[in-house]
């Protein structure tokens, strides 16, 4: 009867002290990690928008057009919320999730597939990479445009830099912390 007692303290003792490995783990991983969340505004004199970027493939609500984001982040994926304008359209609010599991997600805008895109993290944790294929109208249809996203902290993590680059086209957008 005591060995069994013995048997099963070891075994809730391994178990116990695995868990808790494991939870530090997740932690440390999660730790390294840039932190984006929080509430951003563009900062145009740092930004560089001039240029041939091709923002016909950029349309309402997209990412590349936001003044404002709010950035949750979790533990697998980040929600960003923006606030896009242009002299074309009034202001427009949409939301989105850039989730880290390397599958591709498809965008929809006005009810037509418009984007496919993937979210991952650099080996350091300290870049976020967004890849997306565009579609001008609906996908297929047009030429697409491959688009790729980098996102970093700069400024001790007052402000983030968007690199964006469709086709041999860059554009350079700074947020800065609210």
């Amino acid at each position: 009867m005591k060995n069994k007692r013995n048997v099963l303290y070891s075994l809730t003792l391994l178990l116990t002290v695995a868990a808790c490995l494991t939870v530090v783990a997740q932690l440390k991983d999660n730790a390294h990690r840039a932190g984006f969340s929080g509430e951003w505004k563009l900062n145009k004199s740092k930004s560089e928008l001039a240029g041939r970027f091709p923002v016909c493939i950029f349309g309402e609500g997209d990412r590349m057009f936001s003044n404002t984001m709010k950035i949750t982040e979790n533990k697998d994926f980040l929600t960003v919320q923006v606030t896009s304008s242009s002299p074309e359209w009034p202001p427009v609010k949409t939301q989105e999730k850039l989730i880290f599991d390397g599958k591709k997600r498809e965008a929809t805008v006005f009810g037509h597939p418009r984007e496919e895109s993937t979210a991952m993290w650099s080996d350091n944790g300290q870049t976020m990479i967004v890849n997306s294929l565009k579609s001008f109208y609906t996908k297929g249809s047009a030429p697409d445009v491959k688009v790729k996203e980098v996102w970093k902290l700069i400024n001790d993590g007052n402000s983030i830099a968007v690199l964006v680059s469709a086709g041999d086209d860059i554009r350079k957008l700074v947020y800065d912390r609210i």
